[in-house]
C-alpha cells in the first residue's frame, strides 16, 4: 500500500507528507490581535483557552512559570487550525528588533482593502512590491508589523 498518495478525503491528512502546521505568535493582548487576524484578515476563531500550568508552551517559548498564558487557535476556509496566538500576561515581552528574523506570509482576497484597514488601525506598512510569474500570474505583496512587532507579509495574485 502506498502511503505517499494524496488522501481521497481532504479532511484526512497525508501523515507521510511534509506539512507546516500552525505558526504560533506570542501576543500581549488577544483581543487586540483579533482585530487584525480575525476581523481584517478573516481567520476564524476555533478554540480559546487558558493554558494549564504544565502547558507545553512554557518550555517551548521559555516562559517563566509566573506568566499567565491564553491560547487561541484560528482557521482559514481551507486549513483548520492554521495559526495560533498565545497571549502572555505577567511578564514584559521583548521589543522586536530589525532585521526581522521571520515573516508570516498570508494570501488575502483584496490586498488594497486589507492594507487600508491595517492603516486605519494606525499600523505602519511598507510600499507594495509587484511581480509576474508564469503562467501569466500577477502578484502584489505588501508587509506591515502587527501590534506585537511581528512582520506580516500579505499578498494577492491575479491572472492577467
Amino acid at each position: 500500500m502506498e502511503t505517499n498518495q494524496p488522501s481521497a478525503n481532504p479532511n484526512t491528512p497525508n501523515l507521510d507528507a511534509l506539512h507546516i502546521k500552525r505558526p504560533c505568535l506570542v501576543v500581549a493582548d488577544l483581543e487586540r490581535a483579533f482585530t487584525i487576524y480575525r476581523d481584517i484578515l478573516g481567520f476564524k476563531l476555533d478554540y480559546l483557552a487558558e493554558a494549564s500550568p504544565d502547558s507545553y508552551l512554557y518550555p517551548v517559548f521559555q516562559f517563566p512559570k509566573t506568566a499567565q498564558l491564553k491560547f487561541a487557535s484560528l482557521s482559514t476556509e481551507d486549513e483548520p487550525r492554521a495559526l495560533a496566538l498565545t497571549e502572555v500576561k505577567g511578564i514584559e515581552l521583548p521589543t522586536p528588533t530589525t532585521p526581522y528574523p521571520l515573516a508570516l506570509v498570508v494570501r488575502v482576497k483584496d490586498l488594497t482593502l486589507t492594507i487600508q484597514k491595517i492603516r486605519e488601525l494606525g499600523l505602519d506598512t511598507i510600499e507594495p512590491n509587484y511581480f509576474t510569474r508564469p503562467p501569466n500570474l500577477n502578484f502584489t505583496e505588501q508587509a506591515f508589523c502587527d501590534y506585537d512587532g511581528h512582520r506580516i507579509m500579505l499578498y494577492d495574485v491575479k491572472s492577467g
